[in-house]
């Protein structure tokens, strides 16, 4: 089967640059276009999605909506694909709280087993909670067939968390890579083996 990971539409504290986590910001407009013109990448790459993940968070779901043209009554909601928890964080600047929390954000690897800081979920946690969801749907793999298209709709730290467990990147890199709004990343999993897919094509 073939995976498709894909974070949400923008919202209107993606555009204000504000940190958003657990807090359920719906989509704005744009985030709406955005989504809708990924569901129409899809369809004229002749990709069908079969089943749909998501987090429960609303800007998630709806995303996945406009994307896929599947109800959200069919998803299978996840609490372990929710965007990261950044505590007191939430709805502060990311900029100037980037700068101000140099630790947290440029030695992702140093906050790990710890106590949360300002309330922000470590490290370790959402990577755990990532790969624990990954070895689930490894799990699902005989309930579809060779050639089907799961959808999951997650989040920007997140997907970040989703990526170090599927590639093996080093948690050091955590927020060096880049995941924009309604961006995809594919993968292929057959016969217990997983395999990284191109899906440029589908963030043109």
């Amino acid at each position: 089967m073939y995976w498709y990971f894909v974070r949400h539409g923008e919202t209107n504290w993606n555009k204000e640059r504000l940190f958003q986590g657990a807090t359920d910001v719906p989509l704005d407009d744009n985030g709406r276009r955005q989504a809708l013109e990924a569901g129409v990448r899809l369809k004229n790459n002749g990709i069908s999605i079969k089943k749909v993940y998501s987090s429960p968070l609303d800007r998630a779901i709806e995303t996945a909506e406009l994307i896929t043209g599947i109800s959200r009554s069919e998803f299978t909601i996840d609490e372990r694909i929710k965007e990261m928890f950044f505590g007191e964080l939430e709805g502060t600047d990311y900029d100037v709280v980037k700068a101000r929390e140099k630790d947290l954000f440029e030695e992702p690897q140093k906050y790990v087993n710890c106590k949360p800081k300002k309330g922000v979920e470590t490290y370790d946690s959402i990577v755990s909670r990532a790969g624990d969801f990954i070895s689930s749907l490894k799990s699902q793999e005989k309930k579809f067939g060779p050639d089907d298209n799961v959808l999951i709709q997650t989040h920007g730290a997140c997907m970040r968390a989703l990526l170090i467990n599927l590639k093996g990147i080093d948690l050091s890199d955590f927020w060096n890579i880049k995941v924009g709004n309604c961006q995809f990343f594919g993968f292929e999993f057959k016969d217990g083996v997983l395999s990284e897919k191109d899906v440029s094509f589908l963030n043109e």
